[in-house]
């Protein structure tokens, strides 16, 4: 009998441990973001940064305060950032527009907000541009910003709805100079 409670004991112990991993989440879920998703003109709190997205605008031509320009199909995003708690680590690592599931990333040809250390209690404002194929003029939109460059699982990530369809295309736009903090 004690040999039979022992067996059924180890079997149910397998099933349960079965069961475990059954409803257990993911490698996905695991090491998911902690995604702040706020729109235009609101300011998003991530773990290192302080981000609020005061314009979106498109244009066929930009420029920047240095002389550099560029045709072709161009968003531009107009941002105001800060460090929240410490200097150490608050970069503008990587910015990116996702658009039907492509990722387009800023831009580190224009002086921009690019990879800019932000500083707490003193923000920062300038731009960033994303070169778009210029059949994506419609459709749903996000602009993220992380401080990370190459890996963003586990940390917070600031995101920004915005509809292409809404924005008006400029034939040329200047990209707003970088001003406040360090600068």
């Amino acid at each position: 009998m004690k040999r039979i409670a022992v067996w059924v004991g180890g079997i149910a112990l397998l099933v349960a441990a079965w069961g475990i991993t059954q409803v257990s989440p993911g490698q996905e879920l695991t090491e998911s973001s902690f995604v702040e998703t706020v729109g235009i003109g609101e300011r998003a709190v991530g773990r290192q940064m302080a981000v609020t997205v005061t314009d979106v605008a498109a244009a066929q031509r930009i420029s920047d305060g240095t002389g550099w320009a560029a045709d072709g199909s161009w968003v531009v995003v107009d941002v105001r950032a800060e460090a929240v708690t410490t200097e150490e680590g608050a970069v503008l690592g990587l910015i990116t527009l996702v658009i039907d599931g492509d990722t387009y990333r800023a831009s580190e040809r224009p002086v921009s907000l690019l990879r800019r250390v932000l500083e707490v209690g003193a923000p920062t404002t300038g731009s960033v541009a994303f070169e778009v194929p210029a059949s994506l003029r419609d459709g749903e939109a996000v602009i993220r910003f992380t401080v990370s460059d190459r890996d963003w699982r586990l940390d917070s990530v600031v995101e920004f709805p915005v509809d292409l369809g809404t924005l008006s295309w400029d034939g040329e736009r200047e990209l707003a100079p970088v001003a406040g903090g360090g600068v």
